[in-house]
């Protein structure tokens, strides 16, 4: 595996800009670190069919007019490269925003498109995440399309562990 730092400067920027920019309005962000268990791991794994990257992830709690809501940070592998993606659940767990952060294929960037990532809005741990019913695909970019889904559904089945987590 190439060793590539995910959770560089830029990345956590480039992160705090998408979810400033989503927001629009004051809001209070804390970056937190979440280590994922290996029984939490290897039931969300057995699931999705889609490895996590690492035993950990990068969040951010929002805080917005008196409510909670989370940014989730997780990679998951194109056809040779990571993919860096971003996405912000709303206190009822919904997803109410996606971002690629870094997209280092030379093909398929198109999930990088804000039409395609909106099919995720509103999608929560018990949605339905299947490529090419629930979830369109993209013409050249099979491979990352199938990727960014599972690893979008990861993230929403990891949430609520994340919000239990004592750490917090």
């Amino acid at each position: 595996m190439i060793p590539v730092s995910l959770f560089s400067n830029e990345i956590e920027k480039k992160c705090m800009n998408v979810i400033k920019s989503y927001y629009k309005q004051d809001i209070k962000l804390t970056n937190k670190e979440f280590i994922i268990s290996s029984n939490i791991k290897l039931q969300i794994e057995n699931k999705v069919k889609q490895r996590f990257y690492r035993d950990k992830i990068h969040y951010w709690i929002i805080e917005r007019s008196g409510k909670l809501n989370y940014a989730l940070l997780d990679n998951t592998m194109g056809k040779t490269m990571p993919i860096t993606f971003l996405v912000i659940f709303d206190d009822k767990m919904e997803i109410i925003h996606s971002s690629i952060i870094k997209y280092r294929e030379s093909y398929g960037g198109e999930v990088s498109g804000k039409r395609w990532l909106a099919q995720f809005d509103g999608k929560k741990c018990n949605s339905i995440y299947k490529f090419s019913k629930e979830i369109d695909g993209i013409t050249g970019a099979t491979l990352s399309v199938k990727s960014i889904t599972r690893g979008i559904n990861k993230l929403s089945l990891l949430l609520p562990y994340v919000i239990e987590d004592p750490n917090q």
